[in-house]
């Protein structure tokens, strides 16, 4: 089923394209009359291309709408063009470069989107129907926006989202308690309780692998959730809709496989670098084993590539940020996403990396805080049962649940942060606020 959100080059019924042709050429959206609520020809409405009605000849035989010889390029009635070629409104050039005023959609083909001139690089209008505005938005746009859908939702934005890192912090809990329970057998001064051996260590360690891969699979999961439904419920705020949990879960549980396979596609590609890396340096350390002087220069030009890998896993990290937004809202599958994102990225990397820099700062600082009172607290406790072995056992598990819920408290800034940036990705280069305005007035 096509969306407001499907990509440009496929089928999408609310795509503006160049088959619709509005005043003067461009593309004409919805039921209103453009030029200030005015009616069109003879008090018709302007319906992508329609010739005027009302049996009125054209004025003085006086070109249409900026030099057109009338709505896309039709004549008007009575073998007459349309109306003169007289300035617009208020002294304005036809309109076939500007937007249509008093919030109608007439999107015509020259300003882009939602009334942006490129002739001009002005706005001429900007319509509001959701959480932003329906223009290239700034990084106060982002940040009220943000705020603004986290307030008109807290139920599923932040409710939500608590209630299934909540799930997670309590299987991080358990998980972290029973390697260290084991360590702690292992450990003891009773003979039959210890554990000996190498079979003994050997357990206690995948014990530990285990307890880090369940930690790390439900972290995986609660998040996949997360992102799809904060996704899905964003997008429809931005154009008026406020969703219900059920809604929402109702659009997202269909893309939740594809969303996991974006999520593991996008960790394997972007720490690429580093595996090759660090297949790198095994071999360079056999060589040094081998031959001390050519396997410590080896090593040394190692070490110093560990720069440039970072950077290019931080590069791909940005390239790829909208992949997982892009599976829910576009649906389409994982490979795909990456590419989409590639693409989009193109020509505003280095913004988007300052705007990702900034809402990471500022989530980092959120969490780092709380983190901080909550590793205060323990801290302060385990000291107090720093005789009591069981008891501290308990308190390390208890402090890895608190983090992980911690972290989930900056979730829904991040992620509507996020999906609001690619919004505004599509808003300038796509045209994307005319879709987004259509579909707003569209009966739900």
């Amino acid at each position: 089923m096509s969306t407001p959100w499907t990509a440009p080059d496929s089928s999408n019924p609310y795509q503006p394209t160049g088959a619709q042709p509005g005043a003067a050429g461009g593309q004409a959206y919805g039921s209103q009359s453009s030029y200030g609520g005015q009616p069109g020809y003879g008090g018709q409405n302007n319906y992508g291309g329609q010739p005027g009605y009302g049996g009125q000849p054209g004025y003085g035989g006086q070109p249409g709408y900026g030099g057109q010889p009338g709505y896309g390029g039709q004549p008007g009635y009575g073998g007459q063009p349309g109306y003169g070629g007289q300035p617009g409104y208020g002294g304005q050039p036809g309109y076939g470069g500007q937007q249509a005023y008093g919030g109608q959609q007439g999107y015509a083909s020259q300003p882009g989107a939602s009334g942006y001139s490129v002739n001009t690089n002005q706005w001429g209008w900007e319509a509001k129907p959701g959480i932003i505005p329906l223009r290239p938005l700034t990084i106060g746009d982002l940040m009220s926006g943000s705020f603004a859908a986290i307030r008109q939702n807290p139920k599923i934005l932040f409710g939500f989202t608590m209630a299934v890192m909540a799930v997670v912090s309590l299987i991080s809990m358990v998980t972290a308690f029973l390697p260290t329970a084991l360590g702690s057998v292992a450990d003891s001064n009773d003979p039959q309780a210890q554990l000996a051996g190498t079979e003994d260590l050997a357990v206690l360690l995948l014990t530990s692998l285990a307890s880090q891969g369940v930690q790390t699979l439900s972290m995986v999961a609660g998040t996949t959730i997360i992102m799809g439904m904060l996704a899905t419920t964003v997008s429809q705020m931005m154009i008026g809709n406020k969703v219900t949990l059920s809604q929402a879960w109702a659009m997202t549980q269909p893309r939740l496989g594809a969303l996991i396979g974006t999520f593991i596609v996008t960790g394997i590609v972007t720490m690429l670098p580093v595996i090759i890396w660090g297949l790198l340096m095994i071999a360079f350390f056999f060589v040094y084993a081998a031959d001390d002087s050519t396997g410590g220069v080896l090593l040394g030009i190692g070490l110093f590539l560990f720069i440039p890998v970072v950077a290019s896993v931080y590069f791909l990290s940005i390239k790829f940020a909208f992949a997982s937004v892009i599976t829910v809202l576009e649906e389409i599958g994982p490979i795909a996403s990456l590419k989409r994102s590639w693409n989009l990225i193109k020509g505003y990397f280095w913004p988007t990396l300052g705007r990702i820099f900034l809402v990471s700062f500022i989530a980092g600082f959120v969490a780092g805080f709380i983190g901080g009172f909550i590793a205060g607290i323990t801290g302060v406790t385990a000291f107090a049962m720093a005789d009591n072995e069981t008891g501290s056992m308990i308190l390390i598990a208890i402090t890895t649940g608190l983090t992980t819920l911690a972290s989930g408290l900056v979730t829904p800034l991040t992620a509507t942060y996020e999906t609001l940036m690619y919004a505004d990705l599509r808003i300038r280069k796509e045209n994307f606020a005319a879709v987004l305005m259509q579909a707003s007035v569209q009966p739900q």
